[in-house]
């Protein structure tokens, strides 16, 4: 649901008492609370959406590899790689490309953070890498 926003967090009561006053007001708004439950409610959506992640990601992680792109190894819905020289002109390169790219990570500025999407979309997001970073 990272892509509405929706999550969730736990921690100790002592540090939920601390973060409450940095709640932002308007935390989830309908639509992405009905897209939550609806999820919870479907007992294959988590496994078939880790699944799909994890062979969207996989692939596009195999593909920046075999052009000599070193990856963070990664669980989540993104990957971080080296893309061997400043990552922000190559963002904006992409996004000519049809290809959004989210934002700089100055702590690793030769690092293009990856949004796993559908397999589809890694495609394209391959296709274009391939025609402007190599």
């Amino acid at each position: 649901m990272a892509g509405l926003r929706c999550g969730y967090g736990i921690a100790q009561a002592e540090t939920i008492k601390r973060m409450r006053p940095h709640e932002s007001p308007d935390t989830v708004n309908i639509l992405a609370l009905a897209a939550a439950v609806a999820s919870l409610n479907d007992p294959d959506q988590v496994a078939n959406g880790r699944r799909l992640n994890s062979e969207a990601r996989s692939f596009a992680i195999a593909e920046l590899e075999k052009l000599g792109f070193k990856t963070i190894p990664s669980q989540a819905n993104f990957f971080m790689t080296d893309v061997k020289r400043p990552v922000t002109p190559l963002i904006a390169v992409m996004r000519q490309h049809n290809v959004q790219i989210g934002r700089l990570f100055p702590a690793l500025p030769n690092h293009m953070r990856v949004t796993v999407g559908k397999k589809t979309e890694m495609d394209a997001f391959v296709a274009a890498f391939k025609q402007v970073a190599v």
